[in-house]
């Protein structure tokens, strides 16, 4: 790994921070089962949100925390009431113990859909957001996760029956962890008969696992159609994102307008979510130099001013998926 991300510890927002994320937030759709928020309850999540996208962009221009608040001292000795003989009961322990995960599934059927970069982009925001996930590259023919980051895993998706076992691990990895999975192109037939015919969405409600497919779509009307198959085969059981990739097309009116389109956010109540472009020099040297986005900032060859490219992508990209509310 060129990169190293260090630990971070959550700091106070700044009291006359600049809305960097205005604009953008404004310019994204996001489509909620619940839509029947009242005002206040809006109000609260909007400042919720606008916290931890300034916190984001505090981390992202390198500035150092102030008012960091220290919890170490906390007492948290009441979390689970002592019996008399000073153990703790047993079914609040099971409880606590129990936690939810999900398999983020990374999806765009499509070769040169920007499924890999949008892994690669959704990796480091969990990275800067000290969240634990394990990295599953089922691109087998060009495994670039596998170059970047540490630990990642390999899967292989098979319409053979003896080989159908490979991808399992990907579910026994979520029994601890979150997992990200990068697919490779041509797949989605193999992927949705391993979740199909394991019955992988009941068994992972049974293990507190959940199913989120980031649908990278190029703009192209048989990219959109391929997302509209995986709704009608899957939208029932597994969360939708749906990702234009700003990089490939930049005029998404038709598609919004489509009829097929609409129907389907009205019954399967999908997400929406502008991936951002990333600037075409830097990323031909990212690629050239096999760095993360992190590592890019850091890199002699990135001057001052590429680095803030860099650092303006991951702050809109961080943006998009913050607003989603699905990466927990």
């Amino acid at each position: 790994m060129d990169f190293q991300q260090s630990k971070r510890k959550r700091g106070r927002p700044r009291k006359n921070a600049d809305n960097f994320f205005g604009t953008y937030l404004n310019n994204s759709t996001t489509m909620h089962s619940d839509t029947n928020l009242n005002n206040s309850q809006a109000e609260t999540a909007g400042k919720n949100l606008h916290i931890e996208i300034e916190d984001w962009e505090q981390e992202l221009d390198g500035e150092p925390e102030n008012n960091i608040e220290n919890h170490e001292n906390d007492n948290t000795s009441d979390e689970f009431p002592e019996l008399g003989n000073g153990t703790i009961p047993f079914d609040s322990l099971e409880e606590n113990l129990t936690h939810s995960t999900i398999i983020h599934i990374v999806d765009g059927e499509k070769g040169g859909a920007g499924k890999s970069f949008v892994s690669k982009t959704l990796i480091e925001y969990c990275i800067n957001a000290d969240l634990d996930v394990a990295i599953v590259d089922a691109d087998t023919s060009n495994q670039d996760i596998a170059k970047l980051y540490d630990g990642v895993k390999s899967a292989f998706f098979s319409d053979d029956e003896k080989q159908a076992k490979e991808a399992d691990e990907i579910f026994d990895l979520a029994l601890e962890k979150s997992v990200i999975v990068n697919l490779p192109a041509q797949v989605y037939t193999n992927v949705t008969n391993w979740i199909t015919r394991n019955s992988l969405t009941q068994l992972g409600k049974e293990h507190s696992i959940t199913f989120i497919k980031w649908f990278v779509c190029t703009g192209g009307i048989d990219s959109v159609n391929f997302f509209l198959q995986s709704l009608n085969d899957l939208g029932g059981d597994v969360t939708h994102v749906f990702v234009k990739n700003m990089g490939l097309c930049d005029d998404w009116n038709y598609i919004d307008k489509m009829p097929e389109f609409i129907e389907a956010q009205r019954v399967h109540q999908f997400t929406i979510m502008n991936f951002p472009k990333f600037p075409f020099w830097e990323r031909n040297m990212v690629d050239r130099l096999g760095v993360t986005f992190s590592g890019a900032t850091l890199h002699p060859d990135f001057k001052v001013i590429s680095k803030q490219r860099v650092k303006n992508f991951l702050k809109e990209a961080y943006a998009a998926f913050t607003l989603t509310g699905l990466i927990k």
